[in-house]
Formats: C-alpha cells, sequence, structure tokens
C-alpha cells in the first residue's frame, strides 16, 4: 500500500516539474541581447560622430582664430568622449537622483 503511494505522488510530483532547459532558447536569448547590445553601441558612436563633426564645424565657423578653434574642438572631443566612455556611469546616478534603487 504505501508503495503504490509513493509512486501515485512521484508521478504527480514529476507531472508538475518544470520543463526541461532549452538550450537553443538561451542561444537565441543570447543572441537577441548581443545584437541590441551591438545597436545600442553602434547608435551612441554615430551620435558621438555626429555631434564631434557638429562641434567641430561649430568652432570653426564661430571662431576667427585657427588655433582658438582647433583648441575648442580638441576640448569639445574630450568632452563627447568622455561623455561616450561614461554613459552606464552616468544613466546610473541619474537614476539614484531619481530615487530608484
Amino acid at each position: 500500500m504505501n508503495q503504490d503511494v509513493d509512486e501515485r505522488l512521484g508521478r504527480l510530483l514529476r507531472a508538475d516539474a518544470p520543463p526541461e532547459r532549452d538550450a537553443l532558447f538561451r542561444l537565441r536569448v543570447i543572441e537577441r541581447r548581443e545584437r541590441l547590445r551591438y545597436r545600442h553601441r553602434t547608435l551612441t558612436l554615430l551620435g558621438a560622430a555626429a555631434l564631434t563633426a557638429l562641434l567641430g564645424v561649430a568652432s570653426f565657423t564661430a571662431v576667427q582664430s585657427p588655433f582658438a578653434a582647433g583648441a575648442i574642438a580638441l576640448l569639445g572631443l574630450a568632452v563627447v568622449t568622455a561623455g561616450v566612455l561614461s554613459v552606464r556611469g552616468v544613466l546610473q546616478v541619474l537614476e539614484l537622483a531619481r530615487g530608484g534603487g
């Protein structure tokens, strides 16, 4: 009697068991995340390149001295580069400032 109850209980527990892990599904999820990360990096770099070009053109048209315009363009390039390299940190600080976890 006890053996029958144990077998029936075992069958019931196995019926409600979670499905086995699907390796193909996991690979697709990883691939999708990597594609999104690549797209995000590409858009960030394109935006930084456009901003740098715009800053260079604006500095050379606004200032008469080529030396000063070059210095402004280099300073702007440094600021844009620092911003691109620290985007993740800046976003974390902004989320913390808004009261997020």
